[in-house]
């Protein structure tokens, strides 16, 4: 996750979280959620995608475990490494104006946290993919520098216009939308997932809403039969002050926020076992650079179960990138698969 798409009162985390918590009592509380009905066996084959390093395991550490251990495959793709986020490299390198090496740095420490949080789940690093998209960036890609045509899209932060040579699934990507899609193209074929759960389209994060426009256009260019496409759960992360507030107390079970569109899909609850909300809070833990910062937002997430959304938005969701709504003026991409998917 990114910094500045967080709530304001974050940057002093542990000062403002009992007031937060106190002003926000009489808040309404979220809806109810079904039970998690997704079947889960030893043919799962689970997909995970995350915009940055944590998110997987912020929204489906017990869902990797559950498919785990009942022999399923769990694999891992994070579109970038995190290296963005101004107030991390700050804390963590001790440096008021950081270098693009110091970003990169700060991207490399990111994806070695993710790394060792995976093993605290029992996921190998052979089923973790970083492919070094931009932090801060992926709205830019799924917006006005999606075309083939279009100039590489280049950071701010780490002064990079393509993915390192090291984690480039496609030999020359650059940081453009059509280029991540074909990478996300090429791992949905080797991994033929069974199960595959993305970024919310509600999520608030241009990051995270941009992941899910990128991923699902992936989905559809390898499944363009829908019936025959994966199932797929969406996860959500950021929205508002949640999960911090009435509703996502420590202790609490988390429940969907209020406030989220009744018609934007309809939510499950995978319940843990004690076993498995241990692992994902040491999990979490794992990822010390961001509990420097955001200790209580991460905290938030290491609950008793974990939630879920399916089904796509009845109107299409609102996706923010520097002002300007990238929804509105996107066109939809149909072309035929490029390579055929595994039965």
């Amino acid at each position: 996750m990114a910094s500045h798409a967080r709530p304001p009162f974050l940057v002093a985390p542990f000062l403002a979280l009992p007031l937060l918590c106190a002003a926000a009592a009489g808040a309404a509380p979220g809806r109810r959620a079904a039970a998690f009905d997704v079947t889960i066996s030893a043919a799962t084959r689970l997909l995970v995608v995350a915009p940055h390093p944590d998110d997987e395991s912020l929204a489906a550490a017990g869902l990797m475990q559950r498919v785990r251990a009942a022999g399923g495959d769990v694999r891992v793709v994070v579109l970038t490494s995190g290296d963005a986020f101004s107030d991390g490299v700050v804390s963590e390198e001790r440096i008021a104006s950081p270098t693009a090496g110091d970003y990169r740095q700060y991207g490399t420490l990111r994806e070695r946290e993710t790394i060792a949080a995976m093993a605290v789940l029992g996921v190998a690093p052979a089923h973790v993919t970083f492919l070094g998209f931009p932090d801060e960036g992926l709205c830019e890609l799924a917006s006005r520098y999606r075309s083939v045509r279009a100039a590489a899209f280049a950071s701010p932060y780490t002064r990079r216009d393509s993915p390192p040579a090291s984690e480039q699934i496609v030999r020359g990507s650059a940081y453009r939308g059509v280029d991540l899609e074909r990478e996300l193209e090429r791992l949905l074929f080797s991994a033929a997932p069974t199960l595959i759960a993305l970024p919310d389209p509600e999520d608030e994060h241009p990051d995270h809403c941009s992941t899910h426009i990128l991923a699902r256009e992936a989905v559809t260019a390898v499944w363009p039969v829908a019936r025959r496409r994966p199932r797929v759960v969406h996860y959500l992360v950021h929205y508002g002050q949640w999960p911090i507030g009435p509703e996502g107390e420590a202790g609490a079970r988390l429940r969907p926020p209020a406030g989220f569109p009744r018609a934007a899909g309809h939510w499950m609850t995978l319940p843990l076992t004690p076993a498995e909300s241990a692992a994902k809070k040491r999990a979490l833990l794992a990822y010390a650079s961001q509990m420097l910062v955001i200790g209580p937002f991460m905290r938030g997430f290491g609950r008793d179960n974990e939630l879920f959304v399916e089904g796509e938005p009845a109107v299409p969701s609102d996706c923010w990138c520097g002002g300007a709504n990238i929804v509105t003026h996107l066109r939809a991409r149909r072309q035929p698969p490029r390579h055929k998917p595994r039965s």
